[in-house]
């Protein structure tokens, strides 16, 4: 897959979610301002925080270290040391007239924490005024941050709860003279604009949601804010920051849906209005459905498919659902949705490293596939035959019918998760669409490290597309791959392991 035009060209598409494009190069930093250092509780965090978000978009040369930390306020970060790690990158004189400190409090230190709140009218801003002070007698450049709005919403109003936090922060960067990017009212503005349902897409996903720390998406769009905000206060910034090139209109269309899809529209099926008919088959773990594994509701669709030859549609009650599941060919197409609230709720997972060899897959999983017909049972054949399983056979779900559909469920290869990379980095599938054209995903999240999503297509030189929406893909490197066609839309690509650098698309060229 890539960023290529051509009608038998491998291509992945991405609308919405984010952009990726290369930094545009800017002049090194000026010895002044060789070094960022962030200083704050979960909002700015890593993880939870955007800050990870904000220090990716400063150019090579200038060093963004995030040392701020969750749970902690104005007094906490003080006492329990955290504040010591600052004072000791401070302690070279040098270096740290090349440093400026950016400082954002104010969620813990309101009522009701204990330990961490801290009184609004003296000890707040007293703490505040101390860190201004310990940074300028360090040599440092501090900068002021008022807190990150909370997303709460009452009747379709954004509720702001951390308004006087905020303004408490302005008198003292007042008071001592020192720059004051204003996230708080920049944040609100926004908030208010977006509305609650497009404010919770800002989140990070189940089971860590909520309406105070942010996800990959909801990072990098206040990361850009709070970029945008501190070059008003420190202009001197402005080249130290990476400019991301802005896509035209002119070339935006060529990256449409009608454009890449062509008459397939995938906005207007049932999956993605969510008025699925009836299901055929019901799957639970209780043994309240027609089936308890999801593999057997795949073979009785095969069945059922190869005479009535109309769309199967199988629901699964909210569990976690072994995998290997395999969907071969057939005449029918299938719909897998999950039941629950959230993807989340339906979980398929097994463990298959690429280096798991055939005998052994057969030994683990073989069974599953007993009472499977022959399309099944020859895909299941397929890897027994081999030394290795490889990539492809570490699939968690291996699809090979055309217009198969998903919604609503997770997908996740749990091999090597803990990210630990060296001896143990090798590949291991969640999804496998496998020469299947029009495949349609809708709320799905895709889990792995490396080699996550495998589009592949059919034959050399001929397509086959494949439509995800509002979903997740998360590995570690190289882990969307293949040489099929791809459309994301609204869909989260996210990095995790322990590689200091990686890329996430691996594009095949046929």
């Amino acid at each position: 897959m890539g960023f290529l035009g051509g009608a038998l060209l491998p291509r992945l598409f991405l609308s919405t979610a984010f952009v990726v494009a290369p930094a545009a190069l800017a002049d090194p930093p000026s010895p002044d301002s060789r070094r960022v250092i962030l200083v704050g509780d979960s909002t700015m965090a890593m993880r939870t925080g955007y800050g990870p978000a904000f220090c990716a978009l400063f150019v090579p040369g200038l060093d963004c270290v995030n040392l701020a930390r969750g749970g902690r306020s104005t007094k906490s970060f003080r006492e329990d040391g955290s504040w010591d790690r600052v004072a000791a990158l401070l302690a070279d004189r040098e270096a740290a007239r090349a440093t400026i400190v950016l400082v954002q409090f104010g969620h813990n230190d309101q009522p009701g924490k204990p330990g961490r709140s801290t009184d609004l009218e003296d000890e707040f801003p007293v703490n505040l005024a101390r860190y201004v002070d310990e940074i300028r007698a360090a040599g440092a450049r501090p900068v002021l941050v008022t807190p990150l709005a909370r997303r709460k919403f009452k009747e379709g109003v954004h509720d702001d709860d951390l308004g006087p936090w905020a303004q408490a922060a302005a008198r003292v960067a007042k008071a001592k003279d020192v720059p004051l990017v204003d996230l708080h009212a920049s944040s609100v503005r926004e908030l208010a604009r977006m509305g609650p349902e497009e404010a919770d897409t800002l989140a990070m996903p189940p089971p860590d949601f909520d309406r105070t720390h942010v996800g990959a998406k909801g990072g990098a769009f206040f990361a850009s804010l709070m970029a945008r905000d501190l070059v008003g206060v420190v202009p001197e910034l402005t080249r130290r920051l990476a400019s991301r090139p802005q896509v035209s209109d002119r070339v935006a269309a060529q990256f449409s849906l009608r454009e890449v899809l062509g008459d397939w529209d995938p906005t207007a099926d049932p999956l993605a209005t969510g008025t699925l008919p009836p299901p055929d088959f019901v799957v639970a773990p209780d043994g309240r459905g027609d089936f308890a594994s999801i593999q057997a509701a795949v073979d009785a669709a095969l069945a059922k498919g190869g005479t009535e030859r109309r769309r199967i549609h199988i629901v699964v009650r909210p569990g976690t659902y072994a995998g290997p599941v395999f969907v071969p060919e057939s005449v029918a197409p299938i719909t897998i949705a999950g039941q629950g609230r959230d993807a989340s709720d339906v979980r398929i997972v097994a463990n298959i490293p690429a280096a798991m060899s055939g005998a052994r897959h057969g030994e683990a999983f073989g069974g599953r596939f007993a009472k499977s017909g022959p399309r099944v049972a020859a895909m299941a054949a397929s890897l027994r035959a081999r030394d290795r399983v490889g990539t492809s056979g570490s699939a968690v779900v291996w699809v090979q019918g055309h217009g198969f559909q998903a919604r609503n469920l997770t997908v996740e290869n749990s091999y090597n998760r803990a990210g630990n990379d060296g001896e143990r980095a090798m590949q291991a599938v969640a999804l496998f669409v496998d020469g299947a054209d029009r495949t349609h995903f809708e709320g799905v999240r895709l889990l792995g490290l490396q080699d996550t999503l495998y589009l592949r297509a059919p034959s050399p030189g001929k397509a086959s597309v494949a439509y995800f929406n509002e979903s997740t893909v998360e590995g570690d490197v190289d882990f969307i791959f293949g040489d099929a066609t791809a459309y994301f839309r609204r869909t989260e690509i996210r990095t995790r392991g322990t590689r200091d650098f990686a890329y996430a698309l691996a594009p095949a060229p046929t």
